[in-house]
């Protein structure tokens, strides 16, 4: 069975509620969900909400709680849905130390959600649209969003707290930097 593919802008009420909900929190069985979105919902629809999202590939199975007993699934974003979450409106310092908790390996992703307090928010719509298509944010696709606000931002503050930030980070610092020298040189030819 593949992936559906997000196919619109933005999540149905609900879906966008639960995404929002659990960009916010730790990783939450459905009834622990259905209790903390505003305002609360009932078992079933934040049940088939939380299968569609699944099934749309932003929202996993990351482990279980036990009560009473029994098991119950606890479930969380997955890296395609943390980008979601932020494009609908998730805090973006929240959704960084949630996400260090869970993707401690996925550089790009940590990467993006640590400059985007500093970005323009309209430069994301790229990386909404390459999520839409591809299914993945790419290092060249950081690229893109950073050239992009480049060409927006005024301001060379701004530019330089996004490469300190991705000093930080060493092997996309190295490619980006290699991206600004083919610029260059690019420019040399021109």
């Amino acid at each position: 069975m593949s992936k559906r593919k997000i196919k619109r802008n933005k999540l149905p009420s609900l879906q966008k509620r639960v995404v929002l909900c659990l960009a916010q929190n730790d990783p939450q069985t459905i009834n622990e969900v259905k209790t903390k979105i505003p305002p609360p919902a009932h078992y079933k629809p934040t049940w088939l909400a939380i299968k569609s999202l699944g099934q749309k590939g932003l929202v996993q199975e990351v482990g279980t709680k036990k009560y009473l007993g029994r098991k119950y699934p606890k479930h969380w974003l997955t890296d395609e849905g943390v980008l979601v979450a932020l494009f609908e409106g998730a805090n973006p310092e929240t959704l960084l130390k949630k996400t260090r908790e869970i993707f401690p390996e996925n550089q790009i992703l940590l990467l993006c959600l640590e400059i985007a307090p500093k970005l323009n928010p309209k430069v994301f719509e790229i990386g909404y649209s390459v999520v839409k298509t591809k299914g993945k944010l790419e290092l060249i696709d950081m690229h893109a969003i950073l050239f992009t606000q480049m060409q927006t931002e005024k301001s060379i503050q701004i530019f330089r707290e996004v490469v300190d930030i991705l000093k930080k980070y060493p092997k996309q610092y190295n490619s980006f930097k290699e991206q600004m020298e083919n610029l260059s040189l690019l420019k040399e030819i021109i």
